[in-house]
């Protein structure tokens, strides 16, 4: 099975990446150009989900969508190496223009390392006068990049730019800035395609974990008032369900007793990219259809069966604290649950990222609660929240989300910023806006 990888970048390096692709049956890459920054985001909204791996062709669209969104993806992006610099210098070479001895070329580059620069003039012996380096590089902003080649060439200071961005060579042209474009070389893309498949070995490898999830059957079957033939009536009822989804996912049920039942499967067979459609939801919901009974599933997964046994126990406890559906605990350390309206609350239980850190010091709660916090903003869809909204959300108590909230508060994460009356009588509801600039993960 081929691993799906969407690939982002300008089209002019389409054709060198999809034909290097052919190198790697094991991939399957889908190319989407994009024309401006914005696209880059509303690409990866749109599609990123459909994909186990994003490969951006550049570090600009990979600093576009890693400074404005949360990707749960693993994300990728071709280099430019200081031997892309060689084809721009042989095209100045064949121009005939330029002479590239005698020292007196001046030029404009942009998101390439100085060093890398020197050593690749140095080794092709080539002389320059002034070379003027962008210091906006890091910021990745395409309006200052093109003004910082401009007004060099519009006050006499440079010859020619040398740009690695495709939409900043297509505006230098248009100005009549005399440019060069820097492309990626094949052994850059051929390079970067060799970790994407190891990283595409490595998920194959995740996805064969496996899973086992436990059903909670105590609330069907520990009815006081029902008779042996209700009884049964709902066991056939529940066996149909279970057969159902054992069949869509090739799980084996194992019955332990009437008090719960277990189930072994792989984690591919969990669809976790899009657990508002899973076949656990749609079993629960099922269940519930038959037997007018609510029953909580925890599922765990791990690379042997004690460890994904332990998971599972684990996800149900959680479940059952929360009053959720159901909750998947990965071997990874993610928690997918609970599902909401607009989507599956997801974080990780550990944590690496020192903005995360800093941030749950600061507010001085757990580095999984800040990480559940920002999953369910994700979700939400909003910058502002009440608590009984953020109660809903994380499955927590209202007077748990007043305190969360509070405490977020008092370490100048959020603050207060309007009202909203409830329906029925009673007091104002506070609204807490995000104050993101204190929550940028960059």
């Amino acid at each position: 099975m081929q691993i799906r990888v969407l690939a982002i970048g300008p089209r002019d390096i389409e054709k060198m990446i999809m034909n290097v692709e052919k190198e790697y049956p094991e991939l399957s890459i889908h190319y989407a150009t994009y024309h401006n920054e914005e696209e880059v985001i509303e690409i990866v909204k749109k599609y990123g989900a459909g994909f186990q791996i994003i490969l951006f062709a550049g570090s600009l669209p990979y600093k576009i969508a890693k400074n404005n969104l949360k990707l749960d993806q693993s994300i990728f992006f071709i280099p430019f190496e200081g031997t892309a610099l060689y084809r721009a210098l042989f095209q100045l070479a064949l121009n005939g223009k330029y002479d590239l001895q005698n020292g007196t070329l001046n030029i404009s580059i942009d998101n390439l390392q100085k060093y890398e620069v020197e050593e690749s003039l140095e080794e092709l012996e080539i002389r320059v006068q002034n070379i003027y380096y962008d210091t906006h590089s890091e910021e990745f902003h395409i309006e200052k990049t093109t003004r910082f080649h401009y007004e060099l060439w519009k006050n006499g200071q440079i010859d020619t730019a040398i740009t690695c961005v495709g939409l900043i060579y297509e505006r230098l042209i248009e100005l009549g800035v005399p440019a060069v474009r820097v492309l990626p070389t094949r052994n850059a893309v051929r390079n970067t395609l060799q970790i994407v498949l190891m990283e595409a070995q490595k998920l194959k490898k995740q996805n064969s974990h496996i899973a086992i999830g436990i059903v909670d059957l105590k609330e069907i079957f520990e009815q006081d008032d029902l008779t042996e033939y209700q009884l049964q009536r709902r066991l056939l009822a529940l066996q149909q369900s279970l057969v159902d989804y054992g069949e869509k996912t090739q799980a084996i049920i194992k019955w332990i007793d009437r008090r719960e039942l277990r189930f072994i499967t792989t984690r591919e067979a969990l669809q976790l990219d899009d657990q508002q459609h899973s076949n656990e939801l749609t079993l629960i919901h099922d269940i519930f259809q038959k037997t007018e009974r609510k029953v909580q599933l925890g599922i765990g997964i791990g690379r042997s069966t004690n460890e994904a046994e332990m998971y599972a126990l684990e996800a149900l406890k959680k479940a059952k604290a929360s009053n959720t559906d159901y909750i998947i605990y990965d071997a990874n350390g993610k928690i997918y649950g609970p599902v909401m309206q607009s989507g599956i609350l997801s974080y990780s239980l550990w944590n690496d990222n020192e903005k995360v850190l800093e941030i749950a010091q600061k507010a001085n709660v757990s580095s999984s609660t800040i990480n559940r916090i920002l999953s369910f903003f994700k979700i939400h869809g909003k910058n502002s929240v009440t608590a009984i909204e953020l109660a809903k959300g994380l499955r927590i108590t209202p007077r748990s989300a007043r305190r969360l909230l509070s405490r977020l508060e008092q370490a100048g994460l959020v603050s207060v910023t309007g009202e909203e009356q409830p329906v029925n009588r009673g007091r104002p509801r506070q609204i807490y806006s995000l104050l993101l600039d204190q929550w940028s993960m960059h």
